[in-house]
């Protein structure tokens, strides 16, 4: 029989090089709100599929996306700093990034508006063919970067003419200039505010006036990359900035129906912000990426599918349980469900979990994994969801590794509050009640600890809704067992 290993490949864990992963996103309930509805905050926690929805719809023709334009914004080496020199003084907190946010929407709209409309072979009209003179003039590039478009002519240009004026072109003959220049030069940060914001206004009544029937669907992703520890209040300012953007974008008349922008943000970023109706927006606007077993059985199964020779028999009515000898394995767990206990419930921890048990097999009669894989692979696996987590909070909660430490310390998988207590203030000894209040809540809220319901060992990863109870025993997530280190649970609990 031919071994599994021979036609199952290992798979890419990353949306950014996993270009199959994008495919399956064509099944998931998300991106029908994304292109048909009134949501446009995207929210999911690392490793859950943004990037890979973000991959899908910036590839998508129109015909396959509701008929949407799409306009892919990526950030991932987004110079957060540049937006301070876009930064009104006289403006509230609320409102001071707002324009650097519209001004950069609305030249790449401009700028893909007038592409589309030569692809069409539609006339430009005369505030579009100024539009594109000024683009190209400014930004040295018809369909400009983000890059492009912050650092650009724009702060030494003297004189801007309006749309449908003949423009100066001794005007644009000055030398573009580099962040650091402006940083140091408060005379080149008024210029570069002040035209760009004219610019803005400019571009906006021509957006409106030429957009005609067409829809427009802006994306952005990795919006949580780059962040320096030392700047992060002022990098949610920016967010807060770009949400507030948004929300009004959703709710003008005039553009609604031509314009969605949607950010695509971490679950846990979006809940350390403060601004006013967020849990009304939360509820109103959000679409939040939420995978549970079945689901995550049926995104793996389509990687099977894909993959399996004709000649190789599997009960796919089975699902990935198929993949292994046994039907049922500790506790009388089906294979799969073992593994998403061991997961938070996310494509990527499936696809780490699936590698490492393809790293484990020796081929055998049956050509399919067995048992002693499957248990064998948890130990790498472990390390895996760590270095995850670490990776995910290092910047915000820098405190993580240390709370690692405590979990290490109590050695065991179940404990209490008094137990956690006792090892936390070996590990922050100059803790106050409220901060160990904050840091066991920041390990519930993100599934590192959990707690029974119902009789079953719970995390927020599977159960979204759970309430901690302090008066409970608590349990660290099984996912991270052998990475800390951890012994058996107390006799007489359930391990699964």
């Amino acid at each position: 029989m031919t071994d599994i290993k021979d036609w199952l490949p290992e798979f890419e864990v990353s949306a950014e090089t996993d270009t199959e992963l994008q495919e399956y996103f064509l099944l998931t309930p998300e991106l029908d709100k994304i292109i048909n509805s009134k949501y446009w905050l995207l929210l999911g926690r690392k490793g859950t599929g943004k990037t890979a929805i973000y991959k899908y719809l910036e590839k998508s023709i129109p015909q396959n996306v509701n008929n949407n334009i799409v306009v892919s914004l990526n950030f991932k080496d987004y110079p957060w700093p540049a937006h301070k020199l876009y930064k009104e003084s006289i403006a509230g907190e609320l409102s001071a990034y707002q324009k650097s946010w519209r001004f950069l929407f609305f030249v790449k709209l401009i700028s893909r508006l007038i592409e589309i409309k030569e692809i069409n072979s539609e006339s430009l009209s005369k505030e579009l063919k100024w539009a594109k003179k000024y683009i190209a003039k400014v930004f040295g590039n018809p369909d400009p970067s983000i890059m492009e478009v912050l650092f650009s002519k724009l702060a030494r240009i003297q004189k801007l003419a309006g749309p449908g004026l003949e423009f100066d072109e001794t005007s644009f003959n000055v030398g573009e200039v580099s962040f650091d220049d402006v940083a140091e030069n408060k005379e080149l940060q008024n210029t570069l505010r002040s035209n760009a914001f004219t610019l803005l206004s400019y571009f906006e009544t021509i957006f409106k006036n030429n957009v005609g029937d067409k829809k427009f669907l802006i994306i952005l992703d990795q919006l949580d990359e780059n962040w320096l520890s030392g700047e992060i209040d002022e990098y949610s300012k920016v967010l807060i900035n770009l949400i507030n953007v948004c929300r009004n974008i959703a709710i003008d008349d005039t553009l609604k129906k031509n314009l969605k922008v949607i950010p695509f943000l971490r679950t846990d970023i979006y809940e350390t912000l403060r601004f006013n109706d967020k849990n009304k927006l939360y509820q109103d606007s959000a679409i939040v990426i939420a995978w549970d077993n079945d689901s995550l059985d049926t995104m793996f199964l389509e990687r099977v599918k894909k993959y399996k020779p004709n000649d190789v028999e599997l009960d796919l009515s089975k699902k990935c349980d198929s993949l292994f000898e046994a039907s049922f394995v500790r506790q009388g767990t089906p294979p799969f469900k073992y593994i998403t206990r061991r997961s938070f419930f996310r494509p990527r921890d499936v696809i780490i979990y699936f590698n490492n048990i393809r790293k484990k097999h020796i081929q055998n009669k049956t050509g399919l994994y067995t048992t002693t894989e499957l248990y064998d692979a948890a130990y790498d696996a472990s390390i895996s969801v760590y270095n995850e987590i670490i990776d995910e909070w290092s910047n915000q909660f820098p405190e993580i590794e240390n709370l690692f430490s405590v979990l290490q310390l109590i050695q065991v998988e179940t404990f209490t509050y008094s137990e956690f207590e006792n090892k936390y203030k070996l590990e922050f000894p100059n803790s106050t009640e409220g901060d160990l209040r904050k840091h066991i809540n920041f390990l519930f809220d993100n599934s590192i600890i959990g707690q029974k319901k119902q009789g079953r060992w719970e995390y927020q990863s599977s159960i979204p809704n759970l309430k901690m109870n302090i008066e409970r025993p608590f349990r660290t997530h099984q996912s991270l067992k052998y990475r800390l280190q951890l012994t058996e649970s107390r006799p007489g609990q359930n391990d699964d």
